[in-house]
């Protein structure tokens, strides 16, 4: 199994970061330390590796700054820029938790530029990094670091040159071959975090799940946020894949967990944080009577659902959100993944938009091959070049019209990155 490909090529690639600080962020236990150990040993620096969770660690800071420096070769003079490929790669995991943090780096950073490429690891602090006007701006690319695509589990390299996005003129219909559709019902039935793929038993896995919701709920959430009633915190886990894939409404959750209407923004804002949830916007430009408050909710591990159309849905949305980053990461656009729902009714699950300009229409249907009606009526109503009705069966495809496909699950990944 290959650990996200597209960010070993690119989040570790120093010709591609142009000189900047690499932060890597994503769900805990999604892979990034394994990423980031196995790129030092394949360039034999395994002993640059530093993780700030370490007391030993912090000691060593404590008493000496620059101790990360101490086994490395001595750097060239100020200023003066090391060849590519004979730079260092210092890994720091979960500085983000030390006090102060983000000085300590921009200090490091404005000295050892020209010769060391810093690699950042962590939490979901990393990601909050954009919304919070901070002195690192201008010094790092962010990378996301996503569950699991098919072609992880096949070894399959995309290069953003060849690789489709949303502005390529055509669409590479290619046939999945059954290693690439195994690999997708594979994770499609369990999840796309790399340990219980692995081990590949829904026992294990529904042990695991147990536990890594108690880990990051108690811990990560109370080192992230001031939040104190975890135990509602935990409730809310509870009442939201029901509620997967229709505009969320906080007035009802409200009154279920007998609380302030603030409150359960905070909470859902500190799962998004710690990558338990994500959500996506409601899309109304150029619609009238749209829905444009409520958002929807899906969980980063798509396994959390035991109802298979929820789960569909779930699984579509996280592939979707991953393609939006990695275009993002590649230069492509400013992509966002939104959806479509007017008061009347009518709605399309996802949208995929590049400022405000709609591109890719996305109805999750699983079994039905029908044409959904809401598909058809939006892509003509907002100009959309391109409208997907995925299905599960394995390498199904029709083109229903202009620009107007029924795919199937395998062959609609394909496409993405």
């Amino acid at each position: 199994m290959k650990i996200d490909h597209i960010l070993r090529q690119w989040a570790l690639d120093e010709n591609f970061l142009y000189g900047r600080m690499s932060f890597i962020c994503g769900p805990r236990q999604i892979g990034k330390t394994t990423l980031a150990q196995n790129h030092l040993e394949r360039v034999n620096q395994s002993g640059n590796y530093h993780n700030w969770d370490s007391l030993s660690l912090r000691q060593r800071f404590a008493s000496n700054p620059l101790f990360f420096i101490e086994n490395i070769p001595l750097p060239l003079p100020h200023g003066v820029k090391r060849p590519a490929g004979d730079r260092q790669c210092i890994v720091f995991d979960e500085i983000n938790k030390y006090p102060q943090w983000k000085n300590i780096l921009k200090g490091y950073y404005d000295e050892w530029k020209n010769s060391i490429n810093f690699v950042i690891t962590g939490s979901a602090r990393l990601d909050y990094l954009r919304h919070s006007g901070d002195s690192l701006v201008g010094r790092y690319f962010l990378f996301r670091m996503n569950p699991l695509h098919p072609n992880d589990l096949t070894g399959a390299i995309l290069s953003s040159d060849s690789a489709w996005h949303p502005k390529s003129p055509l669409i590479p219909f290619n046939d999945p071959d059954k290693t690439f559709q195994e690999a997708t019902t594979h994770l499609y039935n369990l999840t796309g975090f790399p340990e219980p793929l692995s081990i590949g038993t829904k026992d294990f896995y529904e042990r695991w799940k147990d536990n890594h919701i108690s880990l990051i709920t108690s811990e990560d959430v109370r080192d992230l946020s001031r939040i104190v009633n975890i135990q509602k915190l935990q409730t809310l886990v509870f009442l939201l894949p029901e509620r997967v894939g229709s505009p969320l409404s906080l007035n009802n959750l409200r009154k279920i967990l007998d609380c302030a209407h603030g409150s359960v923004q905070n909470w859902l804002e500190a799962l998004k944080k710690v990558y338990i949830v994500f959500d996506i916007a409601p899309y109304f430009v150029r619609l009238t009577r749209s829905v444009r408050k409520e958002h929807k909710y899906y969980f980063w591990d798509w396994g959390l659902l035991e109802d298979w159309g929820e789960r569909f849905e779930n699984f579509l949305a996280v592939k979707l959100q991953r393609a939006v980053s990695t275009w993002n990461e590649w230069g492509k656009g400013a992509y966002q993944l939104m959806y479509i729902r007017t008061k009347d009714g009518r709605e399309v699950d996802f949208v995929i938009t590049e400022r405000d300009r709609p591109y890719i229409l996305v109805e999750s249907k699983r079994t039905d091959r029908d044409l959904a009606p809401g598909l058809r009526y939006f892509k003509d109503r907002i100009q959309a070049p391109m409208a997907f009705q995925v299905i599960e069966t394995p390498g199904y495809l029709k083109q229903v019209d202009r620009g107007v496909f029924v795919i199937g699950l395998d062959r609609f990944l394909q496409i993405l990155p």
